[in-house]
């Protein structure tokens, strides 16, 4: 993985937070840091920090800053999710912490090891039609008298055995009587007396309408593999399966700030102001995605202020809103440049969302510097954040799905990846007007992201596209 490492040793991670759980950002102060303490599990990193693995202990922080510069200068999109991947995985295993939950809870997590099924399945000899469990050829001989009232009685569980020319009234699911050879179902079947016939346009077919013991699978059968978010259909499974409690990979933890004095939250902005574009949807976004926001605010443009709450934020993924640009009140990218213990890309080759800036803080904490234009946090929210919560989970790499292009894209004048808002018009993408990092009708009206190489794609092509479901 070609990251970039700097720093010094780094500093113990204090501790989780309490009681902020859907905190509003209105309920922060942006002046007073979230406090967190220890985690005694923590694995932190020692020593020097390095640039492209070179020591740098010592250098000035100029110096380090145009190292740091000529070492991330707008890295590939692609090479950065799959840095970031490789890195979120590292630190999830580190931290791997896997709870028990009841299976009732377990919806939404991962798993944390495979799940095998202890019975077979199905795990006993059943009829899969309301009928007549039969031995032989027929007409057959009733044994036993059909029930007519169960009450609190569990009926299909009702058994006993049959000979040949015999026959026994079941009900589907029910256990099957001993000597069973096929069941005939009771609309191809006639009854007078206790004598059982089959329909002269429903011959018998032994074998036929009986469900055997493991014919699904086998005991010790693998029901759900490692790194499987635990959705309704394995739910439904495992509970079938006899499941009450599975282990599950705590989730991601992320911490949350959303920068920028202009910014407003509620109101219709005056010249000068912007509304707050991010924080309403961000956490829900992210809960999606498998994440457990510990805490959110909003923090003003002031530098101390924003260093202090990167420092003691709890969360295992950090993400800030605004300041990753290069100006000089870009507060963000100076601090995460200077705290970072490795970096993955201070700059990405894609647009909108090249000043995104990703790496590692100290204390095992992932962080994600967002631009502050809406679109192109967005894209960077869409593109980076499924990729290091799958890999700190052990999910799979998030996958692109393809599409046709439905009109010529030019090659980028920056030669770099575009990010294009598309609607989706079956298996066509076609490109939204409203794409320019600072405006959101596109992404409001679009299904997909698509991924637009530096050489532009024709009317046609199939190309790649980021869901944004």
């Amino acid at each position: 993985m070609a990251t970039a490492h700097v720093g010094s040793a780094s500093r113990p991670r204090p501790g989780s937070l309490h009681g902020t759980r859907g905190i509003s950002v209105r309920d922060v102060p942006a002046q007073t840091p979230l406090p967190r303490g220890r985690r005694a599990s923590d694995r932190l990193e020692q020593g020097h920090r390095h640039v492209g693995r070179r020591r740098i202990a010592g250098l000035r922080r100029r110096d380090r800053r145009t190292l740091l510069r000529e070492s991330n200068v707008r890295r590939d999109w692609t090479t950065v999710r799959e840095d970031l991947y490789e890195l979120a995985g590292e630190i999830g295993r580190s931290l791997d912490r896997p709870e028990n939950l009841r299976l009732e809870d377990a919806l939404g997590t991962t798993t944390s090891a495979p799940i095998v099924s202890p019975i077979p399945v199905p795990h006993f000899e059943s009829s899969a039609m309301d009928g007549y469990a039969v031995a032989g050829p027929g007409p057959w001989r009733l044994v036993s008298d059909p029930v007519r009232s169960s009450g609190e009685r569990n009926i299909h569980r009702r058994s006993g055995s049959i000979g040949v020319g015999e026959a026994w009234p079941v009900l589907t699911g029910s256990v099957l009587p001993q000597g069973t050879e096929g069941v005939v179902r009771i609309e191809h079947a006639e009854t007078r007396g206790t004598t059982v016939r089959s329909l002269p346009d429903h011959p018998y077919n032994p074998g036929r309408d009986m469900r055997r013991r493991g014919e699904e699978m086998e005991r010790g059968a693998e029901l759900v593999a490692a790194g499987t978010v635990l959705g309704p259909r394995h739910v439904a499974l495992l509970a079938a399966c006899g499941i009450d409690v599975v282990s599950a990979r705590r989730p991601m933890s992320v911490s949350m700030a959303f920068t920028g004095n202009e910014v407003i939250d509620s109101g219709v902005p005056q010249p000068g102001e912007v509304r707050d574009a991010f924080s309403a949807q961000f956490p829900h976004l992210l809960r999606g995605w498998g994440a457990d926001i510990s805490e959110r605010t909003r923090l003003h443009d002031d530098h101390d202020v924003i260093r202090e709450w990167i420092s003691w934020a709890s969360g295992d993924l950090v993400i800030l809103t605004g300041g990753s640009g290069s100006s000089s009140q870009d507060f963000v990218r100076q601090i995460l440049e200077d705290m970072c213990t490795e970096l993955v890309a201070t700059s990405i080759a894609v647009r909108p969302g090249h000043p995104t800036i990703v790496g590692r803080l100290p204390g095992d904490r992932l962080v994600l510097g967002l631009p502050g234009n809406p679109l192109a946090a967005h894209t960077s929210l869409y593109g980076l954040a499924p990729v290091a919560l799958a890999g700190f989970l052990g999910r799979t790499m998030p996958r692109l799905r393809t599409a046709v292009l439905g009109r010529d894209v030019p090659p980028s004048r920056k030669a770099v990846t575009t990010l294009a808002p598309c609607v989706l018009d079956d298996d066509v993408a076609r490109p939204c007007a409203g794409t320019r990092s600072h405006m959101l009708s596109g992404l409001a009206a679009a299904d997909v992201l698509a991924v637009i190489p530096p050489e532009g794609a024709t009317d046609g092509q199939r190309i790649d596209c980021l869901p944004l479901d």
